[in-house]
């Protein structure tokens, strides 16, 4: 778990330093392997805490244009609001009150566990391309598989054969 001690902190910036398994994070994604390691910069300002922080952990994906598995370090940034007061805190019935998540005045530590966990997933690419080729196009390296798709498609046994012989006219 990724915990930050707020107790005794006194106001101004705090560097900080957390890390954990990922494994040990729930719903992390299995893509996900080896230690997820966050360090920043708590400012306190009274009752107001104010994250700036720099995530980042090993992943093992799937090339989407070879199959082969490659491994690519994910980091995202990750900036977050606190508000220490107890009072608001009995009174919501969620806990964050927009962009501030509450605490009680009796909290020692800060679990940002579940923060980490979403700005990691979200920072994990759509396209995922191994640096082997990521100047080689998918028909370079596979053009046997492209021939067989366009033989297809224009073929006379293709459902839009039929389609070929409409003209249109265009204004």
């Amino acid at each position: 778990m990724l915990k930050i001690s707020i107790l005794g902190m006194e106001d101004g910036d705090n560097a900080f330093h957390s890390s954990c398994d990922s494994s040990e994070i729930q719903d992390m994604f299995t893509e996900f392997n080896g230690i997820v390691e966050i360090e920043g910069v708590i400012k306190k300002q009274g009752k107001r805490l104010i994250l700036h922080a720099h995530a980042s952990c090993n992943t093992t994906l799937t090339c989407d244009i070879s199959g082969e598995d490659y491994d690519q370090k994910i980091e995202a940034a990750i900036m977050k609001h606190f508000r220490i007061d107890t009072q608001l805190f009995d009174l919501q019935t969620d806990k964050e009150d927009g962009d501030e998540i509450l605490l009680r005045d009796d909290e020692e530590v800060i679990d940002i566990t579940e923060e980490v966990r979403q700005e990691l997933v979200i920072h994990l690419p759509m396209k995922k391309v191994s640096p082997a080729y990521a100047d080689i196009s998918f028909e370079t390296l596979h053009p046997d598989l492209l021939t067989k798709e366009e033989e297809k498609i224009d073929g006379e046994d293709s459902p839009f054969a039929a389609l070929k012989h409409l003209n249109i006219q265009k204004n």
